[in-house]
């Protein structure tokens, strides 16, 4: 007996450590499960909440969207790398757009060659990296059919309540932007623009279309149904062209996919339920469209232009388009790109520089014989609205070619499933993904969707599904080792980790911008100083911060620092107001010949016709009476105002000369004429921003932006000659 004791003991210590062992590996397997699975309700939340995020406190829509957007996949990114800690062995689906994405990824990377703020350029990176990743993520965590049907409910769903909230706003039930009372112009919504709201609606229209014609709940169809509808109308009512040509190609994609692929048995017992669908969503653009009953009914209604027969209408038709659209001032925005393309032809300026190098190449087109025919202002683009041009400009040749690699793998792999023997529905899921991808590439000729996150959370996620397990699953995969995962765990999470603690620094810098923005127009200087550099610390380029903090400090007389921040906010901010602000310092330094300057290139910059005045201005009259050469003041003054007759700040400055020879009367009479002008100018601005409230399109922000400086600076410059008038008294 006692022989045998400690063999006994043995086997039991070994059926104990099995024991341990197996009910490990058991907890191990539920927790990957379990991770597994909340990875996947993460970015169903995350596919719903983007679209739908708003925060009034920071400077426009997007902004959230986008900082909520980076932490969700940074979320994503963390859950993925504890992942790759715990599990012993794991498989990655790469996809077979591995090796293109990569080429776009080097594309990028070479373009930031050329970056005029490397800092700036990389932020675009970075994203470029992150939506890389978030599309790693969905293919490797969608299992079912059943998850890709959750996720694409989640975006309509989400779609569904942009579209009542921009619904409300069309029909005046809820607030629009200040000034406009229902209608188009007012449907914001969650985007901040009816034309960002349109385009995004368009993606997941056919998506949600043919959605509904493969399930089989009838509830579930019933509430898409309504979905659908809400969709239709609110993208109908937005009256954003551009949008309904995206949704017109995507439908057309859709049903004839249908017959060259011979889908038709995927909704063969769905048939009548499919005929429902078509014609009510019909019904609902007859009563939503700007010449139908129900806009007739509300007073809404766009009359009907006669025409001389179907030809006629269809070139009236494409000329509309292209006028309302602004095409004219668009495609000087893309000769622009065209400028940028011939000075860096393979790599580009720099992936994200084209806002920042828009200025100057602006001015290099109009030194062009084709920059001479145009005879309009063209303000200061962030965007090309067109992301194909764009692109080109920023990536270059040979971002042209790894795009068009990306692009065309993308096409061979979809048109291959289906042609394939699979079952009909998988075979049109891939048609319906793929019309939503239609619709986006068309919105990108006219729009910047690639620019908006929740336009791109789209891109990514209808490319990503078609590569799930469902569809075309069968692809490259790649095993990582045990060193190897955990070294890619602890790169993922310090990823992550860096990627969310910058992304809420400069949401939080964002923020402070917005408050010093509003403290300077309520005049409270020192607030807005404070706001303005916390803006400044927190940021990662803050050019805007730096400009806002230049107006500051030129208010409270600290000339140098003003002069500072105005040069620092023209490395990512480079505006037209930052060289006549310099211009005007230069000119209070006594530094005659720097104001010359930069007034200089101002002008070649082709300022709005305003700003032009003012310099021309200065360059005449401001910069010889800086030079205390009276005679040329006095000549140069008299001519500007023959040629100028409304240009008040020409008539201040003769009854201040007055006034400084002692002759009141005349100075007196130099001031009233310059009040009347100002009277009749702040007339000719509140006519104009009449027009626009009582337009049934969203105008031009930069616009209106002008009219509303000029009529504060008008305001202030009345107030100064009321008070020089008082003391003549």
């Amino acid at each position: 007996m006692r022989a045998r004791r400690p063999r006994q003991e043995s086997k039991r210590q070994a059926w104990v450590r099995e024991f341990a062992r197996s009910q490990i590996q058991n907890l191990q397997t539920r927790g990957l499960v379990n991770l597994h699975r909340l990875r996947f309700w993460v970015l169903v939340v995350l596919v719903f909440a983007v679209p739908i995020v708003i925060y009034l406190p920071n400077t426009e829509y997007g902004y959230t969207k986008s900082a909520v957007l980076y932490w969700g996949i940074s979320l994503l990114v963390a859950l993925w790398a504890i992942e790759l800690f715990i599990r012993p062995q794991i498989q990655i689906n790469v996809t077979r757009l591995a090796w293109p994405a990569l080429g776009v990824l080097g594309a990028a990377a070479l373009s930031l060659i050329n970056a005029e703020n490397l800092a700036l350029s990389l932020i675009s990176f970075v994203g470029l990296i992150y939506f890389g990743l978030l599309g790693l993520l969905i293919v490797n965590t969608v299992e079912s059919e059943r998850d890709i049907k959750v996720l694409l409910s989640a975006a309509l769903l989400s779609a569904s309540i942009a579209s009542i909230y921009g619904l409300l706003q069309y029909y005046g039930r809820l607030p629009g932007p200040p000034g406009f009372l229902g209608g188009s112009s007012a449907m914001i919504s969650t985007f901040g623009n009816p034309n960002y709201l349109a385009g995004f609606l368009a993606h997941l229209l056919v998506p949600g279309i043919a959605f509904s014609f493969v399930t089989q709940s009838r509830w579930i169809r019933l509430a898409l149904l309504v979905i659908l509808m809400l969709m239709t109308a609110a993208l109908v009512a937005a009256n954003s062209v551009g949008a309904w040509i995206a949704a017109l190609f995507s439908a057309i994609f859709f049903f004839v996919g249908i017959l060259i692929f011979r889908l038709g048995r995927a909704i063969q017992a769905q048939r009548r339920w499919a005929l429902a669908v078509v014609i009510l969503l019909g019904l609902t653009v007859w009563l939503q469209s700007p010449s139908g009953p129900l806009n007739a009914l509300l007073g809404r209604a766009a009359p009907l232009e006669p025409s001389d027969g179907p030809i006629e209408k269809v070139a009236q038709f494409f000329q509309r388009l292209w006028e309302e659209n602004s095409g004219i001032a668009r495609s000087w925005d893309w000769w622009i790109a065209y400028e940028m393309l011939k000075a860096h032809p393979f790599v580009g300026v720099g992936l994200g520089d084209y806002k920042v190098e828009f200025l100057e190449y602006k001015a290099r087109l109009k030194e062009t014989p084709l920059g001479q025919q145009y005879n309009f202002y063209l303000p200061r683009a962030i965007q090309a609205h067109n992301d194909y041009v764009q692109l080109l400009a920023e990536l270059g040749l040979i971002g042209l070619l790894a795009l068009g690699f990306f692009v065309g793998t993308l096409a061979r792999d979809a048109h291959g499933f289906a042609r394939s023997r699979e079952s009909a529905e998988r075979r049109l899921w891939i048609v319906a993904l793929g019309a939503g991808l239609i619709a986006f590439a068309t919105d990108a000729f006219v729009s910047f969707p690639l620019h908006l996150p929740a336009s791109e959370l789209n891109l990514v996620l209808l490319i990503s599904l078609l590569y799930t397990r469902p569809l075309l699953g069968v692809a490259p995969t790649v095993t990582l080792g045990s060193k190897l995962k955990i070294a890619l765990g602890v790169a993922a999470f310090a990823l992550a980790l860096t990627v969310s603690l910058f992304t809420y620094r400069d949401w939080q810098a964002d923020i402070a911008l917005d408050e010093g923005e509003a403290e300077i127009k309520s005049l409270r200087y020192e607030t807005a100083r404070l706001a303005l550099e916390r803006s400044v610390a927190l940021g990662i380029a803050p050019g805007k911060a730096f400009y806002y903090l230049g107006v500051v400090y030129a208010e409270r007389g600290e000339l140098q620092r003003a002069r500072e921040y105005f040069e620092r906010s023209l490395k990512t901010y480079p505006t037209e107001n930052a060289y006549i602000q310099l211009a005007e310092l230069d000119l209070r330094l006594g530094e005659t010949q720097r104001a010359q300057e930069h007034l200089k290139m101002l002008l070649r910059l082709d300022p709005e016709p305003t700003m032009r005045l003012e310099a021309e201005f200065m360059q005449r009259v401001l910069v010889p009476l800086a030079q205390k050469d009276y005679t040329a003041v006095w000549a140069e003054l008299e001519k500007f105002l023959q040629e100028h007759p409304d240009y008040p700040r020409g008539y201040l400055l003769r009854g201040i000369l007055y006034k400084e020879r002692g002759d009141n009367e005349a100075a007196r009479a130099e001031f009233e004429k310059g009040l009347q002008i100002i009277a009749k100018l702040k007339a000719e601005i509140l006519e104009r921003l009449d027009q626009i409230q009582r337009s049934r399109r969203l105008t031009d922000p930069d616009e209106l932006t002008q009219l509303r400086a000029r009529a504060a600076a008008l305001v202030q410059m009345e107030a100064q000659l009321e008070a020089l008038i008082a003391q003549l008294r």
